[in-house]
């Protein structure tokens, strides 16, 4: 039968702890330097601004484009090219409020009033927190929503939309993302653009998004952190929350090196990604507890070798199934699965390093350390559970 790992495999992993805590502790500071310093592609998500994405049938220069898109104030570094060049796609990302055409409101409330009357409208409140649209309250009975959208014949690119308050309906209007659409389209007759996402959130709307998402994962890395500390002793625990922090740090630099964009779908893949990496390190910790148990007076070093070694095949068995599935997604899944996708790539890659280098040999580190480390807190060190204290030294398959 096929086997991934041979039984008799066997290799020293903590030989060089010391070496690969350097490497982990270093790649982690340096996320986090980026995450701070250089900081984070936000998406609009959490900024408020507009993304339009869209690609052409033939052959379309970026310069044809940008071009086309100056005369709306869209600036040359607001247009990209997505994937290469015979993709024909491209991205238009606004950062900031998105704004009405002073023109559309006026020839809106024009024609409401030759419909209606002068003092009609009572109130008309422009909203572009999600999307563009008006909000309008008007006086005496109710009117039907078809003869409203009667009245706005004449005025292009609008529409209504009802709501549950008396007396009150919604007007959506022409934003930023249909000037794209219909700049394009009249420049580009013979070969007009196919739009695939046009996203549109205020700045009210992403910053509390914002809040909301660094709210989420740091209640889940609370909660991490009550499961470990009831789940291990000391010896286990700080390893177990130091490789989630150091997934974590190193997946955002990546991330941030990338310039991704780092949306709710990054959040997201962020909080699978913390209780897959978890769930890898618990799986190398309860095989060398329950070795331990059955070896007490082996050498712990080689104890340590011998569960990475019996884990490692169910290791990158689990990363592999969880790559094949993210790889479609990457690929055929879209613009909004595509980040969520790219961000559990790469964290696979880093939870399967550090369940190997981090997270094992560091119980070991710690261990060697424990009476000094219990010391720094007021407790006292009870014998641990192994064998003699000497470094790791070969084994026979």
């Amino acid at each position: 039968m096929f086997e991934i790992i041979p039984k008799t495999f066997w290799y020293d992993f903590v030989a060089r702890r010391r070496f690969w805590a350097v490497v982990s502790f270093a790649s982690s500071g340096i996320g986090l330097l980026l995450m701070l310093v250089v900081g984070p592609n936000w998406s609009i998500d959490f900024t408020g601004g507009t993304v339009v994405e869209m690609h052409f049938p033939q052959t379309t220069e970026i310069a044809e484009v940008r071009e086309q898109l100056t005369p709306l104030g869209i600036s040359d570094d607001s247009i990209q090219q997505l994937g290469t060049d015979a993709d024909n796609r491209f991205l238009v990302r606004i950062q900031g409020e998105a704004k009405a055409d002073p023109g559309q409101i006026e020839a809106v409330k024009n024609a409401l009033n030759t419909a209606f009357g002068a003092t009609w409208i009572e109130d008309f409140k422009v909203d572009t927190e999600v999307g563009t649209r008006a909000k309008i309250v008007y006086t005496g009975p109710a009117v039907a929503l078809d003869k409203i959208d009667a009245a706005l014949t004449g005025v292009s690119g609008v529409g209504v939309q009802g709501s549950p308050d008396d007396n009150t309906f919604y007007i959506r209007l022409p934003g930023i993302a249909d000037a794209i659409r219909s700049t394009l389209t009249s420049a580009f007759p013979q070969k007009p653009p196919v739009i695939e996402r046009t996203e549109s959130v205020g700045p009210r709307v992403g910053g509390d998004l914002r809040k909301a998402g660094v709210t989420a994962l740091l209640v889940s890395a609370a909660l991490h952190l009550v499961y470990i500390g009831i789940r291990f002793d000391f010896t286990f625990a700080p390893g177990a929350i130091i490789c989630l922090l150091h997934d974590v740090a190193i997946t955002c630099g990546i991330l941030v090196l990338t310039r991704q964009d780092f949306g709710l779908q990054t959040v997201s893949a962020l909080l699978t990604l913390s209780g897959y990496s978890l769930n890898d390190t618990i799986v190398v910790y309860d095989r060398i507890r329950e070795n331990l148990h059955k070896y007490r007076r082996k050498n712990f070093g080689d104890l340590i070798n011998d569960s990475i070694n019996q884990t490692l095949s169910r290791t990158i068995m689990t990363a592999g199934a969880t790559a094949l599935a993210m790889i479609p997604f990457l690929f055929i899944g879209g613009p909004v699965l595509r980040e969520f996708a790219t961000v559990m790539l790469v964290g696979i890659v880093v939870g399967c390093y550090s369940s190997v280098y981090v997270a094992a040999p560091l119980t070991m580190i710690l261990r060697d350390n424990q009476d000094f480390l219990l010391g720094l807190v007021g407790m006292r060190s009870k014998p641990a559970a192994g064998g003699d204290d000497a470094p790791a030294g070969r084994k026979s398959p």
